[in-house]
C-alpha cells in the first residue's frame, strides 16, 4: 500500500525502511491478559438506530428494548423519539430518502469499490437522493481510472467534488428535516447531518443496497445474485 507513494522512501531507503517495520510484530510466546477470536463470515452487516454511534444492531435484528443497552434509559428513550423508531421494530424495509457515500470516513477507493459492486447492473431508487463524494482527488483520479465512474453513472448516479459535503451539514449538502440517510460518516448525532435530520450509520456495502432498493436491505441479499 505504501509502495511509490509520494511521501514513502525510494530505493535503498524503501529496503531499509521495509527490514524496520518487519520486526514490528509480537515476540513469539507472548501472552496476553485476553484473546478474542472472531469468525468475519459470522459478523452481519451493521447498522445504527439511534443517535449515537453505540445504538447499532446487526442488521437482521429488531431495535433492542432499554435493558439491551448501555445508554441510560431517559437517554435511550429521547433517541428513538427522535428517530421515530420503537423498540422491538425491524430496521429492514425502513424507507430511506438520502444516502451518503464519503468522504473521510468511507470515502476510500476501496469504498467506491464495495459500492460499485452492488449497484452494477442496477439503477438508483428513484426517490433517493444520493450524495458520493470521494475522500481526496486521489481517489477521484481512481474511480475514473478504474471505470467505477462508469459504473455509478450507468446506475442513475453522480459523483460529487472531494469534501466534507453531507457529514457535518457545514454547507449546503444538508439532510432535510425529518428525512432518513444512510450514511457512512461516523456519527449520527441529533442534527449532525442538518437540524432534525436522522441518520443510519452504515457501511458502504448497506448504503449501496439502500441506494437501490429505496429501503434498509440486508446487502448480502444483493450479492448473491
Amino acid at each position: 500500500w505504501l509502495k511509490g507513494r509520494e511521501k514513502a522512501p525510494k530505493g535503498a531507503e524503501w529496503d531499509k525502511y521495509v527490514e524496520e517495520w518487519k520486526q514490528l510484530k509480537t515476540e513469539e510466546g507472548a501472552e496476553f491478559d485476553l484473546e478474542l477470536n472472531y469468525r468475519a463470515e459470522e459478523i452481519e452487516p451493521q447498522i445504527t438506530y439511534g443517535t449515537n454511534p453505540g445504538l447499532g444492531i446487526g442488521i437482521t435484528r429488531n431495535i433492542p428494548d432499554s435493558s439491551e443497552v448501555k445508554d441510560g434509559e431517559a437517554s435511550y428513550k429521547k433517541s428513538l423519539n427522535y428517530m421515530g423508531f420503537n423498540h422491538g421494530e425491524s430496521m429492514l424495509g425502513k424507507e430511506v430518502d438520502y444516502v451518503f457515500l464519503g468522504s473521510c470516513t468511507n470515502g476510500r477507493i476501496e469504498d467506491f469499490r464495495a459500492f460499485a459492486s452492488i449497484v452494477k447492473g442496477r439503477k438508483k431508487a428513484d426517490h433517493i437522493t444520493a450524495w458520493l463524494v470521494p475522500g481526496s482527488h486521489t481517489v477521484e483520479k481512481q474511480i475514473h481510472e478504474e471505470g467505477i465512474y462508469h459504473i455509478l453513472t450507468e446506475a442513475g448516479f453522480e459523483l460529487r467534488q472531494p469534501g466534507c459535503s453531507a457529514c457535518l451539514a457545514m454547507n449546503d449538502d444538508k439532510i432535510p428535516s425529518g428525512k432518513l440517510a444512510v450514511s457512512t460518516s461516523n456519527r449520527n448525532f441529533e442534527g449532525r447531518q442538518g437540524p432534525n435530520s436522522r441518520t443510519l450509520l452504515a457501511s458502504p456495502l448497506v448504503a449501496a443496497a439502500a441506494a437501490v432498493s429505496g429501503v434498509v436491505t440486508d446487502p448480502r441479499e444483493l450479492l448473491q445474485d
